[in-house]
């Protein structure tokens, strides 16, 4: 449980480095001792133009699978997608339908990611955090992605399967391929029942008896797995 919690965490978080402006995209480096490493450099420019943003958007919410592979392994997971534009982002993981497992939460202001099953998290400014800051990624590079206002698909990550949600077309279905220094991690991420649904907890509160850890420290947890 535990091996594929930080698994999940550092697919999203590979996810969200994926994100980068159109200066980026994710690549891999050489690591020392075997460490896993996720990295930034620059590539091609060949985004396009972002669509006009719409005013009456509000919210978006989905379930969401996902499936991870890395050689011969794989695993699945079930959870959800939450977005109030302009203001917030937030992933959950859950498995057995019912245990949520990890989160990450994003603002304009701060991203918090929260490991439920070693209760503790890391919440900082997006230049605090090295993969996003290398990246120039901030929470609107994020949420360009998320609502399809950044029109290419950059490298490792496809998009496909679009539905109507409250007037816009959306992507359901997100092919993603993590290379890293100790292995390639491919992911699938499909979206389902998805609706302009906005009566939930628009921040998270994160229980006392959670620890809080450095953006060094929660990494290090997180790359330290196995699969």
């Amino acid at each position: 449980m535990k091996a594929f919690t930080r698994l999940s965490l550092l697919l999203l978080c590979g996810m969200i480095a994926s994100c980068a402006s159109k200066k980026h995209a994710v690549t891999s480096t050489t690591a020392q001792s075997g460490e896993t490493t996720i990295a930034v450099t620059p590539s091609q420019d060949n985004t396009q133009p972002a669509k006009p943003q719409k005013k009456d958007e509000a919210c978006i919410t989905s379930r969401l699978r996902l499936d991870l592979s890395s050689g011969s392994k794989s695993a699945s997971v079930g959870g959800t997608l939450r977005m109030k534009k302009d203001d917030v982002i937030q992933l959950s993981l859950v498995t057995f339908g019912i245990l949520e497992v990890a989160s990450i939460e994003m603002t304009p202001d701060y991203f918090m990611l929260i490991d439920k099953v070693g209760r503790q998290y890391v919440k900082a400014s997006y230049s605090q955090v090295p993969f996003l800051r290398d990246a120039d990624v901030d929470f609107y590079t994020i949420q360009a992605y998320f609502w399809d206002e950044q029109t290419s698909n950059l490298s490792g990550w496809e998009r496909k399967d679009y539905v109507n949600v409250g007037g816009r077309s959306l992507p359901t279905s997100h092919n993603i391929t993590i290379p890293t220094s100790r292995r390639t991690i491919k992911a699938e991420l499909t979206l389902s029942n998805l609706n302009t649904d906005s009566e939930w907890e628009k921040r998270t509160e994160v229980p006392s008896r959670y620890k809080e850890v450095t953006v060094d420290e929660a990494m290090s947890r997180i790359m330290n797995l196995t699969m």
